[in-house]
């Protein structure tokens, strides 16, 4: 590995876990301080990151060390910046599943609502 590996920002978790906490039906990530980002991207348990960085036509050599590969017991948010990710969050499923895998979301939509099941999808 020739870049530097992006770990979770263990604050931004925080951050992402408050905001679903406070109000799931409404979860605003368009608004994060101190965050410059243009698009995020999801990942769900067991994504083989250098794949998704083939099929998606994204640099996603910082993070390819991340484990999501082995686990089933996060999602992986990715904030882009220029197409290169720039911040990771390791979000525990028990916050919810995402609905919406593999797909950039621009900063501008990034709303979501979580339902009673526990899924968490783009605000409609």
């Amino acid at each position: 590995m020739t870049s530097c590996q992006l770990k979770s920002d263990k604050s931004l978790t925080k951050i992402i876990e408050t905001k679903i906490k406070d109000n799931p039906t409404k979860i605003d990530l368009t608004l994060i301080d101190k965050l410059d980002y243009d698009k995020l991207l999801i990942l769900e348990p067991y994504t083989n990151i250098e794949k998704t960085q083939s099929e998606l036509n994204v640099d996603l050599s910082n993070i390819n060390g991340n484990q999501i590969h082995l686990s089933d017991g996060i999602n992986l948010i990715v904030f882009l910046k220029n197409n290169k990710s720039i911040k990771i969050s390791e979000l525990n499923r028990k916050n919810g599943d995402f609905e919406d895998y593999k797909i950039f979301i621009n900063r501008e939509n990034a709303l979501f609502e979580k339902d009673k099941n526990g899924i968490i999808t783009l605000a409609k």
